[in-house]
């Protein structure tokens, strides 16, 4: 492709995509804090004198390796925020680029390429799913190198894209399906002969027995959550798609403002390709934003986090005919709000991340007041951030793990990551319990574990918190919604104290 002033215009922009996470020291990405306990915690575990080696043990027998094996060679020299900031920062700007070779390839008006600015923002960034997000821009690399040999089958192609197609199970089990079935769909929907058709198209199937066996070791065994989940079939989808698919947080308004940023284009002349595989790579993606379900295997969100695709595979169907480079009525104001209804979105975010960042400034003041490497149980109570109307705190109390060198629950090592809790680990908190804190019981859930009660709460609620609390619990510090509270233990050789219990605990663990 030839490097115009135009398109050298679009790549500086695409840098400065990623300045929003330049104005808050924390990204306001939900999950992220707990994704940065992993690496950091997987770095603490070759250090001697960090206290939790028998909690954990590390499996790497998992398809969401990619990100964090980036991240975790980055985390080597970056602090671990820093390190997290610039793989994010680094998807953003290349998830634009990358969907903007699509377009190229099939031969779509260059000016289309200023809406990809801010899809790097959208629903897969808002929850924090760091994995998905930094196999975006990998698999649209992917899906352009399918479709240039669905075009031109080659055996040397096929072999390589082969592998690559294994490559993108290690970065996310959800990325591997979102490319292989749209690169298979291509070949499947074109002129080949069938049998040249189900040639063509074996590099992107290969990996089916891979997945199928992981399914029945993981699934089966009680490697994933299997129990059925809510479809979430919605006449809001719509709505939550224009919104999400251009980088905004869903709601009504910002799915007005999104509905004509998909307009853009066709008011410029853009018109429907009558090319049919290319049609039936559209149709399917539709569907599946339409109709995919919202919790399949123990995995929530599920379609929803593919809106980050919405304008890459609306420039699959568009094409840009010849009539269209006609000036067309109002073809000056078109062409001034292609570029400036993004740029504008870039800016608005930077607002947006600078005042999360002023908002989330207590937690910094509380966590500085924290001794290192103790045991935090989060009870986020407010989970909701008035900035993004998202509960963008539900694990952000995670960031102590991270930073300082502790461990917090509720944690994601519950879950199927690389890192995890052993079976016997002392952990009485359900995957539940960030939603329901008013259900803590010091006795359930064994309360003398931890050091520290991190609470975010608009109202005083100490006296309810720990009404059955079996040993005192003396307040530290107060900072805007968050309040800190540390347990004194006792006398470790008095067996009614809660430090016997915990020693018991942690024996009990290490002897299984």
């Amino acid at each position: 492709m030839k490097l115009t002033s135009e398109r050298l215009l679009f790549y500086v922009f695409c840098i400065l995509a990623a300045l929003p996470l330049l104005f808050s020291h924390y990204p306001p990405m939900i999950d992220v804090p707990q994704h940065a306990a992993v690496i950091a915690t997987l770095n603490n575990l070759s250090s001697s004198d960090f206290p939790y080696h028998d909690l954990y043990y590390t499996d790497w027998i998992r398809p969401y390796l990619g990100g964090y094996l980036i991240l975790w060679g980055a985390s080597q020299f970056l602090p671990i925020l820093m390190a997290m900031k610039l793989l994010i920062g680094l998807a953003v700007i290349t998830t634009p680029i990358t969907a903007s070779l699509i377009r190229a390839h099939f031969g779509g008006d260059p000016r289309w390429d200023w809406l990809l600015l801010p899809i790097g923002y959208g629903f897969a960034f808002q929850w924090g799913f760091f994995n998905f997000i930094i196999g975006a821009p990998i698999v649209l690399l992917f899906l352009l190198s399918a479709f240039k040999y669905a075009e031109a089958p080659h055996l040397k192609t096929g072999l390589w894209l082969a592998l690559f197609s294994f490559s993108l199970l290690l970065i996310h089990l959800l990325v591997a399906a979102f490319g292989c079935g749209l690169a298979f769909l291509y070949v499947i929907a074109g002129r080949l002969p069938w049998k040249q058709k189900l040639l063509v198209g074996l590099p992107f199937i290969s990996p089916l027995p891979v997945v199928i066996i992981y399914l029945i070791m993981f699934v089966s065994t009680g490697g994933q959550a299997t129990e059925e989940g809510p479809w979430g079939l919605s006449l809001y989808r719509p709505i939550e798609l224009l919104a999400t698919g251009v980088g905004l947080t869903p709601g009504r308004k910002n799915a007005a403002i999104g509905l004509l940023i998909f307009a853009l284009p066709f008011l410029l002349g853009a018109r429907i390709t009558n090319d049919r595989p290319r049609q039936f790579v559209f149709i399917a993606y539709l569907l599946w934003m339409m109709f995919g379900p919202n919790f399949i295997l123990g995995n929530y969100f599920t379609y929803n986090r593919f809106s980050l695709f919405a304008i890459p595979m609306l420039f699959v169907v568009m094409t840009n005919p010849a009539s269209a480079a006609r000036p067309v009525k109002y073809d000056t104001v078109f062409r001034g709000l292609i570029v400036a209804f993004p740029v504008a979105l870039i800016v608005f975010l930077c607002f947006q991340f600078a005042n999360f960042d002023k908002e989330s400034q207590d937690y910094r003041e509380i966590e500085a007041s924290m001794q290192p490497q103790k045991r935090v149980l989060g009870l986020i109570y407010d989970r909701r951030s008035p900035i993004f109307k998202l509960p963008m705190y539900l694990h952000f109390a995670s960031w102590y793990q991270a930073e300082r060198s502790g461990i917090v629950d509720f944690s994601f090592s519950q879950y199927t990551l690389v890192l995890r809790y052993k079976p016997d680990a002392p952990v009485a908190i359900s995957p539940e319990f960030p939603w329901h804190p008013d259900s803590f019981d010091w006795n359930v859930n064994k309360g003398w574990l931890y050091d520290y009660f991190l609470i975010r709460s608009e109202s005083d609620i100490n006296e309810q918190v720990f009404r059955t609390a079996g040993c005192p619990v003396k307040y530290v510090a107060q900072s805007g919604y968050w309040r800190l509270y540390e347990t004194e233990l006792g006398d470790v050789n008095d067996p009614s104290s809660c430090a016997a219990k915990r020693v018991a605990e942690n024996r009990n663990s290490t002897t299984h």
